[in-house]
């Protein structure tokens, strides 16, 4: 059995900034990775105001020009909801933090690029193809079983403490809260080659709000000459369908001609309120519930990430409890959370 200090599960951006402030502290951190690395991960892809401070706070850098896409910069003006009369109304997508108002020019990027770099410049060891089976927290330790992606021979893990930052269909949450079924939305997204953007709004990211797609928003971006289909609907829902419905909605709407399918990315998105864990422990990012407005969750997720890593960092030093210490010091990330459910505009019906 491997002896780690902490194991963080999931190599997102909660995954990653809760290992960079581990190592900062010096802390033996193990980062487990369940899909091979780099891999595509559901996500408009945009990196908002707030990350891009947070990157700076946290990791004192911007992101590099390796992790873009065309068109690299978009304006928070022409990211819009479309209305039945053919106008565009704004769009929101972020609001203002204890007062402070952030960047309206939002980076365009890939997320497997951008997610392999910040576990890269996180410091941390890291392992992928490394699927959490289950765990057993005792009063002192947690061990973790872990299989590899493609069914190989289990390894067995003792930490001190365990993190979930595994998304919203954590294994790690579900060891702890088995999920309500019907909690949450599914979200498929789908990638095709541009033929014409026939009269879309040139440059922007455009929401949709279609019953006849499904009970989520839908919307359409671009990246490096492909069209982003999104589509989202609760339990039920065939998104695959949707995705063939919006697509003829746009045809026949805006004359968008589409060419070779590329690829499809899915995920699920639960709005739970956010609980931090228990014992040895500790959710961090959508594992968490810290989603912020309309399910934007890179800000979030780094935020709460770091403030995690540093409320385990110090459980270990003896300075408090690790669950207590990070629901403390989140209170004004759970405190903007709920100000973004009030603001919430995301569903159909």
């Amino acid at each position: 059995m491997e002896q780690r200090d902490v194991i963080v599960v999931g190599a997102g951006p909660a995954g990653s900034s809760c290992a960079k402030a581990l190592t900062d502290a010096g802390v033996d951190v193990l980062v487990l990775e369940r899909d091979a690395l780099p891999r595509y991960k559901t996500c408009s892809g945009l990196l908002f105001g707030q990350t891009q401070e947070l990157l700076r706070r946290y990791f004192n850098t911007d992101a590099p020009d390796s992790v873009y896409c065309e068109p690299h910069l978009l304006s928070a003006d022409n990211v819009v909801e479309w209305k039945p009369d053919g106008s565009y109304v704004p769009y929101l997508w972020e609001i203002a933090k204890d007062g402070v108002e952030f960047s309206r020019s939002y980076q365009n990027i890939w997320r497997n690029h951008f997610d392999k770099w910040l576990l890269d410049i996180s410091g941390a060891e890291y392992r992928d193809r490394a699927r959490v089976i289950d765990y057993t927290a005792a009063s002192d330790y947690v061990d973790v079983r872990v299989g590899g992606a493609g069914g190989e021979s289990i390894r067995d893990y003792r930490c001190k403490y365990l993190i979930g930052a595994d998304g919203s269909a954590s294994v790690v949450r579900r060891g702890l809260y088995p999920r309500v079924p019907g909690a949450s939305a599914g979200i498929l997204q789908s990638y095709f080659k541009i033929e014409s953007v026939g009269s879309l709004r040139p440059d922007s990211f455009s929401v949709f709000f279609l019953p006849e797609v499904g009970e989520v928003f839908s919307c359409v971006h671009e990246k490096d000459g492909y069209l982003v289909l999104c589509v989202g609907g609760l339990r039920g829902r065939k998104l695959r369908q949707s995705i063939q419905t919006f697509r003829q909605f746009l045809a026949d709407r805006f004359q968008v001609k589409l060419g070779e399918w590329w690829r499809d990315e899915g995920c699920q998105i639960a709005l739970d309120r956010p609980v931090f864990g228990e014992g040895r422990v500790v959710l961090t990012g959508e594992a968490a519930g810290c989603i912020y407005l309309n399910g934007e969750g890179i800000s979030a997720a780094i935020d709460s990430g770091y403030r995690a890593g540093q409320a385990v960092a110090d459980a270990l030093e003896g300075k408090g409890d690790a669950v207590g210490l990070c629901a403390e010091r989140s209170g004004d990330i759970v405190a903007h959370i709920e100000k973004c459910l009030g603001q919430m505009h995301f569903l159909t019906i």
